[in-house]
């Protein structure tokens, strides 16, 4: 059992059987392979990074692909919403973080639990500014890699129980989000195209290899800290502008969303094991130096900045669940969370608020980590 592929299949496989099982409306879907992962890597597994980085880069360019129709009419309405979204999303969790590293001094070091900041948020730019601010304290390292698993569990339950917690119908909000970008086609005067073929490689694989290109441009910020949107943005923004420009020629990115939507299905499947599976090792060990505290601190601070960002955007902008569920994932930079809203609200759209929120949310991250860990020492 050695064998990466069939471990991280055994797990995904397992991890969505179970994603399937309803308590009452709830469901894990495809993020029980998450959970499976945390069981198998504990156990002693793990895979290499490159099938992380694959299944990730297939997972995000599909979504993007399959959400691009409505991005610049989408954008156009509600870009600076997103905006504002992002930055206020990462400064809650950085404040909520602050305010229980006081609180918790004696119970670890303030870096310890500052660590869990960018952890919450499944951020590895925050992370690298988090490094930079404290001279490479170990602490900051451990903190993230305790929080991570659990702050992707808070913003999966998050997209799952606020819409039952609020009496949010979801197919409502996603039939009216529907008319809404109808309308919008309507008033550009557009049309909902088809598609040209079933899957093309050749488009497929030039919004992989233009992600891979945009997500590696650092932009400095001064001294050695820089930011980068990384595989995740990179590949997710790509696939939005280019499926929404190219839609003829040997590049026509149009292509039949039940194909797309398979490839999204098995890329995040796989993606979400191999996460678990790489993870399960040291939450076990943390958890037995460091106990529960950095555990409820991450969790804690990761549902409180998503459960603000919410209200602000549900009763303060009166925004429709559909693009809240992928601003929010954006704002905490979750590509996990992603994959639950699209189960979740069982569309692709949500990746429009996602790939908007995510750049702005990136910058936060890295201002706001660099201000934690200055305030800590």
């Amino acid at each position: 059992m050695q064998n990466p592929i069939f471990v991280m299949t055994l797990t995904a496989m397992l991890g969505v059987l179970i994603g399937k099982v309803k308590l009452g409306r709830f469901s894990l879907e495809t993020s029980g392979a998450l959970f499976v992962g945390l069981v198998v890597g504990a156990v002693g597994y793990s895979v290499p990074e490159a099938f992380f980085n694959f299944t990730l880069t297939l997972f995000v360019v599909a979504v993007g692909l399959l959400a691009s129709g409505d991005m610049l009419n989408v954008i156009r309405r509600y870009g600076l919403k997103f905006a504002l979204l992002g930055g206020f999303i990462t400064f809650v969790g950085a404040l909520v973080t602050y305010v229980l590293a006081l609180m918790f001094r004696g119970g670890a070091s303030p870096h310890l639990i500052g660590g869990t900041y960018t952890g919450a948020l499944t951020s590895s730019p925050g992370l690298a500014a988090a490094l930079e601010a404290t001279n490479n304290n170990p602490d900051v390292t451990v903190g993230h890699s305790i929080a991570y698993p659990f702050g992707v569990l808070a913003v999966i339950l998050f997209v799952q129980l606020i819409p039952m917690v609020f009496r949010i119908d979801v197919d409502r909000e996603r039939e009216e989000f529907k008319a809404t970008l109808a309308a919008m086609r309507d008033g550009q005067g557009e049309a909902a195209g088809g598609y040209k073929n079933a899957f093309s490689m050749v488009a497929f694989g030039l919004c992989i290899v233009a992600g891979y290109l945009l997500g590696g441009i650092k932009v400095p910020l001064g001294g050695k800290l820089s930011i980068s949107l990384g595989a995740t943005g990179g590949g997710l923004i790509a696939a939005l502008v280019l499926g929404s420009m190219i839609k003829s020629g040997p590049f026509d990115m149009r292509m039949d969303p039940k194909v797309l939507g398979a490839v999204r299905s098995l890329g995040l499947s796989y993606f979400l094991a191999i996460v678990g599976i790489n993870a399960g090792a040291e939450v076990v060990e943390v958890l037995k130096v460091h106990g529960v505290l950095l555990v409820l601190i991450g969790f804690f601070a990761a549902l409180a900045a998503e459960v603000a960002a919410f209200l602000l955007a549900r009763y303060g902008w009166r925004m429709n669940w559909i693009l809240i569920a992928g601003a929010i994932c954006g704002g905490m930079t979750s590509t996990p969370g992603l994959g639950a809203a699209i189960d979740a609200t069982k569309t692709e759209d949500v990746a429009v608020g996602y790939g908007a929120t995510y750049p702005v949310a990136l910058l936060g991250m890295v201002i706001f980590t660099s201000m934690l860990h200055m305030l800590l020492e």
